[in-house]
């Protein structure tokens, strides 16, 4: 029996590349792909005619659905006098708190990787379930397989997205994570505990999405290490302190930069 395979799902905290995902750069550039695989990949949209162009797909998709978005916000705006606040749907589009999100699917790695064929089955079982528990709040903007890697893997990209009432009674749709995985009835991974950066719904989404995946896969007849490293359990007592703790890490580290104090410049 070949060794046991890990099931992940990486959501990125930067931006993310639609046109790496897409291909649509020089090839040669780019030291770990291999151009003689490339047309090996597999490319969908949110838009049918957009098929392998994500960064068109991504602005399409926010100039239709977030204008009225925008419009609020100008609005807002200009009653409030910081012109500053208005945005585009393109600065929406790369906002860092905007943006799409990118999550990375893979099970296995470069010495032990699943057939394309049975990747790209896997893959379409997960998006399925995707649509299944996120209930239409998380639409999949694009995705690709990329083949032409050293192993099979996937770069995701959703949007995060919930109805929004205004003060004159007018809805639009709008970008928020944490209201639409909470409209969507996906659970904090700690309920008794206070919603934040280690107990959000994002965390629940994406150990079911990845239980998932280890089904799927040991269904499809591969060998998955289904074990995690799971946190204790706080009581609320401690999880204050474990907040305050990383606050005060973080306070630390802000002066450290703030005194010039970078590591960089330390030498022995």
């Amino acid at each position: 029996m070949n060794p046991p395979m890990k099931v992940s799902l990486q959501n990125s905290k930067e931006a993310g590349s639609p046109t790496h995902n897409c291909r649509r750069f020089d090839l040669s550039k780019a030291d770990n792909i291999d151009p003689t695989r490339t047309h090996l990949n597999h490319y969908i949209s949110f838009y049918k005619d957009l098929k392998d162009d994500f960064v068109e797909t991504e602005k399409r998709f926010y100039a239709e659905h977030f204008k009225d978005w925008a419009e609020e916000k100008k609005r807002k705006a200009r009653i409030q006098r910081h012109p500053e606040r208005a945005k585009t749907t393109e600065q929406l589009r790369t906002g860092r708190n905007t943006r799409p999100l990118e999550t990375i699917y893979q099970f296995g790695d470069m010495d032990n990787a699943p057939s394309s064929t049975d990747f790209r089955k896997w893959l379409e079982q997960m998006l399925k379930y995707h649509y299944k528990i996120t209930k239409g709040y998380a639409p999949i903007l694009d995705a690709a397989i990329h083949n032409d890697e050293k192993s099979p893997h996937a770069h995701v990209r959703t949007v995060w997205v919930h109805k929004e009432t205004g003060k004159e009674g007018n809805k639009y749709l709008r970008v928020g994570r944490g209201k639409a995985l909470k409209a969507a009835g996906i659970e904090l991974p700690y309920p008794d505990q206070p919603e934040g950066q280690h107990n959000n719904r994002l965390a629940t989404y994406t150990k079911m999405m990845r239980e998932e995946g280890e089904r799927l896969a040991i269904e499809m007849g591969y060998n998955i290490d289904t074990h995690h490293k799971r946190r204790k359990h706080l009581s609320k007592e401690d999880y204050i302190k474990m907040i305050e703790n990383e606050k005060r890490i973080q306070f630390l580290e802000h002066e450290r930069k703030r005194l010039g104090l970078d590591q960089k410049e330390i030498k022995f």
